[in-house]
């Protein structure tokens, strides 16, 4: 899946991370190891996003594969006005398994992260 974009729209639960691991796991199945790395980096944006959601919030996903990387982008409604610590195991993770990542909260009160992970 060269330049392909995929969504999700989920309740923001636990019942939900599964589903967007085996997306994650989908669309870099062909690189191995881009594909340990953006699960592991999923797994851990989204179970931080909805720990942060509001009740009864939405988690919206984005996937974009783009050559030889995918980049990953979630957002959650939350009352959170803070993004987590950069000293937090959530970042060391996250940061330790991709290229790029980036947290913040939006004007609308939408918890947002950006990442991207390359073969």
């Amino acid at each position: 899946m060269d330049g392909g974009e995929i969504e999700l729209r989920l309740a923001a639960g636990p019942a939900g991370l599964s589903t967007v691991r085996a997306v994650a796991g989908a669309i870099a199945r062909s690189t191995p190891e881009l594909a340990i790395d953006l699960v592991i980096a999923v797994d851990e944006a989204c179970t931080t996003l909805i720990a942060k959601a509001r009740d009864h919030a939405v988690l919206a996903c984005r996937f974009v594969r783009d050559g030889d990387s995918v980049r990953f982008r979630a957002q959650v409604r939350s009352s959170a006005v803070t993004v987590p610590d950069h000293r937090s195991l959530y970042w060391r993770v996250v940061s330790s398994v991709t290229d790029t990542v980036a947290t913040w909260v939006d004007g609308e009160g939408l918890l947002q992260v950006e990442l991207r992970c390359r073969a």
